[in-house]
């Protein structure tokens, strides 16, 4: 455990759904790490409201990132902002301010080179990208009994997708606030827009930009990550399909390459009355198989699930197999902020940063691109480039 006096000073800006639940709480519980000294969001009601349940004085309560960067003194910031973190990001790290970035981290690449400039002249890490699954200790219990890539064979992924309401009932929220000022909102949106204009071309219909930006960029993304982490980024995206979309996004496909001659399958399925979130992820190999099923996200120390199935020699000769589980209540969110703490006060390098969240977009893009050949449409901005 650290000592006392390695804490860092925090200041949390985005207040709602994950930070009420996850992040907030849990840095609660680090107290031996984290000094949270001031928050950061729209709607003054909220501020009100989480800053009365996590003891943060109403003089340390602002309206905006840069409100509170002005006014704090702070080693870190932690973006749960909704829409891309590129520019909140960069406002930060422009100040030598650490940043702990929930994704998206952001919608173009352009966003990324500029921050990946700003570390660089930094001359330290100084952005962990918070993918929590790469910190879950069953997917490091499966990265130890990955084979050789030349004998995986087939990845699959699949979300089984539940409404926000369902995934979050057991949480005691505050009540949802909207006042907030509206002409500041529009700015965001309009920034927002840009960027998405500069990844997949401002003339992209709004309901396949809505899927870059909240299922590719702001779900799949997750997977995106975790299989680059553990078999290389996703090579090629050579199909992909939509199907029961009505006003939601409905059910997305997307199959490619990974990992040498390996194929990979990605299936993300929005059941708004599904009973509970599902994800697994699948590796078949030439003598077993590797699967994670993961859980409701929001939910702390709720164990993710790996199992195994190999021969019981290691070859076909013996006509049996060894089937094996493991589980831990170690929770991987905590974990990821552990080593953010690391980051911003030993410079360890994180898991993932920007470099790997670019790796990430590029994949985003290009499902967005195999996407749009499905409905005839073609991307321009950085996508048609790629």
């Amino acid at each position: 455990m650290a000592a006392v006096s390695s804490k860092i000073r925090i200041g949390v800006v985005g207040l709602g759904a994950v930070a009420q639940s996850v992040h907030l709480p849990l840095i609660q519980r680090r107290w031996d790490l984290f000094d949270l000294v001031a928050i950061a969001d729209l709607s003054p009601t909220l501020l009100g409201s989480v800053g009365d349940q996590f003891g943060v004085g109403a003089e340390h309560r602002h309206g905006s990132l840069t409100e509170m960067l002005d006014a704090e003194k702070l080693d870190g910031v932690v973006i749960l902002t909704s829409g891309s973190h590129g520019a909140p990001a960069l406002e930060a790290m422009e100040r030598g301010v650490a940043v702990f970035c929930e994704k998206p981290l952001a919608f173009s690449l352009a966003e990324v080179d500029a921050l990946a400039a700003a570390e660089e002249r930094a001359g330290r890490p100084l952005l962990l990208l918070a993918y929590m699954k790469e910190y879950d200790p069953a997917v490091q219990a499966l990265r130890a009994m990955l084979p050789a890539a030349e004998d995986i064979r087939y990845v699959d992924v699949e979300v089984l997708h539940p409404s926000s309401a369902a995934q979050l009932a057991f949480a005691n929220l505050q009540p949802p606030a909207r006042d907030f000022d509206t002409t500041v909102l529009a700015g965001l949106i309009a920034r927002d827009a840009a960027a998405i204009d500069t990844a997949i071309g401002a003339g992209t219909p709004a309901a396949l930009r809505s899927l870059y930006t909240d299922v590719i960029a702001g779900s799949l993304i997750h997977d995106i990550s975790l299989l680059r982490s553990l078999l290389g980024s996703i090579v090629t995206i050579d199909t992909a399909a939509q199907w029961s979309a009505g006003a939601d996004a409905g059910s997305l496909e997307f199959g490619g390459t990974i990992s040498r001659a390996a194929r990979v399958h990605l299936t993300w399925n929005y059941l708004p009355d599904y009973p509970v979130y599902r994800e697994t992820v699948r590796i078949h190999h030439t003598t077993g198989s590797l699967e994670l099923e993961f859980t409701v996200p929001y939910l702390l120390n709720a164990p993710t699930e790996f199992r195994a199935v190999a021969s019981s020699d290691g070859a076909a000769s013996s006509n049996a197999e060894v089937r094996s589980s493991f589980r831990s209540v170690t929770e991987a969110f905590e974990t990821e902020l552990a080593r953010f703490h690391a980051m911003a006060v030993d410079g360890i390098e994180p898991l993932s940063g920007i470099r790997h969240g670019r790796e990430d977009l590029v994949t985003a893009q290009r499902m967005a691109a195999a996407l749009a050949g499905t409905m005839d449409v073609v991307l321009g901005g950085e996508a048609g480039q790629l």
